[in-house]
């Protein structure tokens, strides 16, 4: 889908006159404007997903680049004993774009940038607030011989290291639509 051509607007629209668009148009294919016409849901679930795609400037730098690039012919797959491919495929074909897995999905949509904003507040705040506070807490518990503090430090130093490594997948999951949003 050219969420472009849907809402009828130029691929250099500024991100303004994409919404002026968009609010037009949902003001006249909107199923409570048309009434029974069984075809305005689907029209402005089309509306609705070009608009989401183009409002986000990652998903449209990732849609221009998909936009942009020539397309390639795919090779003919020979049939199998089950309909599919006879041999794998080679580097060659998945390199060059020619290889189909027939799964129906297609990897090209989601190729947006990982942006630094993808990172939860509470992760970004959590894992070096409880680096600081364990830091403390070890300090405190050697110099004063509380094993309980110097205990609660050590699982805090754990929690943010632990924090730290999780955070390139959390932002990796979150930057691809994942269930972390």
């Amino acid at each position: 889908m050219d969420p472009y051509a849907v809402l009828g607007v130029a691929r250099d629209a500024p991100t303004d006159e994409i919404r002026q668009a968009y609010v037009a148009l949902a003001r006249r294919t909107h199923p409570d404007v048309r009434g029974d016409d069984p075809a305005a849901a689907e029209q402005m679930r089309r509306i609705n997903l070009a608009w989401e795609m183009l409002s986000d400037a990652d998903s449209r730098a990732a849609i221009d680049r998909r936009l942009s690039r020539p397309t390639q012919p795919k090779a003919p797959q020979s049939a199998g004993p089950a309909g599919g491919r006879s041999t794998p495929p080679t580097d060659d074909d998945i390199y060059a774009g020619h290889y189909d897995r027939d799964d129906g999905r297609d990897d090209d949509l989601d190729d947006r940038p990982i942006t630094e904003g993808n990172l939860p507040g509470w992760m970004r705040l959590g894992a070096p607030a409880a680096f600081v506070v364990g830091i403390f807490a070890v300090i405190f518990g050697v110099m004063a011989g509380g094993f309980v503090l110097l205990r609660l430090g050590l699982l805090l130093l754990g929690l943010s290291v632990l924090l730290f490594m999780l955070s390139p997948f959390v932002v990796l999951i979150r930057s691809r639509g994942g269930p972390l949003r």
